[in-house]
């Protein structure tokens, strides 16, 4: 456990141990600034004796890590937990709004097509990844004289995770090519057999079902499974849809981690100098060396 320092001028020292913080406090040789993180003020001193510390961030769209050590010893260690509810209350607030524009407004044109996003926009979930990055790396670098950033990422080819044979022109062409509507795609996927029952209900009628809601899961084919009408008022009634095995475990969080990457290392590389970017397979191949 470190205390963290703050020189008589504002500048940031090297944390000290919490006795020395005590014999610091009960000489009045410093002062509270802050209990969370708790740091200290010296009331007169010099610049200090520093060493070279180095932030590491090991990105992600749950959970976010941090490391803040010197050559010998760790100074700052912290673990993230970000907010996976975003999308579904902004589903809910676009719900109850377009119910009451159509009760109480309903004379009104629609706006969809004069509504522009900025340039930059990203989705409100995506959006809070990258501001959540962008304030925990401001914390240490306020505590810590951090020398040098080190941002870990991850890279994926999704193509590539579905369809290892997948080459050349192969990676213009999505699994839905030629079919006329993602329900199409989805019953073909499917077999037209009912992936509840397996056809025992023999019951001929065949519907698109959501394993997921509409309003978080989208209608993304992986979202998307082929039930017969018997089945498919049967899961609506007793909501089953967790015993559903996905056809593809979804790779969303690889599609965020792949927009997000890029962002989060120019806006903290805008912000703090020495700024590094690594991906996660390069650390496990130094690691096993």
């Amino acid at each position: 456990m470190f205390i963290f320092i703050l020189n008589c001028h504002h500048q940031l020292l090297m944390p000290c141990s919490p006795r020395k913080a005590r014999l610091l406090l009960k000489g009045k040789k410093a002062k509270i600034v802050s209990m969370e993180p708790f740091t200290l003020q010296l009331l007169s001193g010099s610049s200090g004796y520093k060493q070279e510390v180095s932030l590491g961030i090991d990105a992600g769209t749950h959970t976010i890590g941090l490391s803040a050590t010197t050559e010998k010893q760790v100074l700052f260690e912290a673990e993230a937990k970000l907010r996976t509810d975003i999308q579904e209350l902004l589903a809910t607030r676009r719900q109850f709004r377009r119910a009451r524009r159509n009760r109480k407004t309903g004379y009104r044109q629609a706006r969809f097509q004069n509504r522009k996003k900025p340039q930059g926009w990203l989705p409100p979930s995506v959006q809070h990844r990258l501001d959540a990055h962008l304030k925990v790396i401001r914390l240490v670098h306020r505590i810590l004289p951090v020398s040098k950033t080190t941002i870990e990422v991850a890279q994926f080819d999704l193509q590539k995770i579905q369809h290892p044979e997948i080459e050349g022109p192969g990676y213009q062409h999505g699994p839905q090519q030629g079919f006329w509507n993602v329900r199409e795609y989805v019953l073909w996927r499917d077999g037209h057999q009912c992936q509840w029952c397996q056809g025992r209900s023999k019951d001929a009628v065949l519907n698109v079902h959501h394993i997921e809601s509409r309003k978080t899961g989208g209608d993304r084919p992986e979202n998307l499974i082929t039930v017969c009408k018997t089945c498919h008022a049967l899961l609506h009634r007793t909501h089953q849809e967790q015993k559903i095995t996905r056809k593809s475990n979804g790779f969303r969080d690889a599609t965020q981690m792949g927009v997000l990457r890029w962002k989060i290392y120019e806006q903290v590389k805008a912000l703090f100098p020495h700024v590094h970017l690594i991906y996660g397979y390069r650390t496990s191949a130094t690691r096993l060396a």
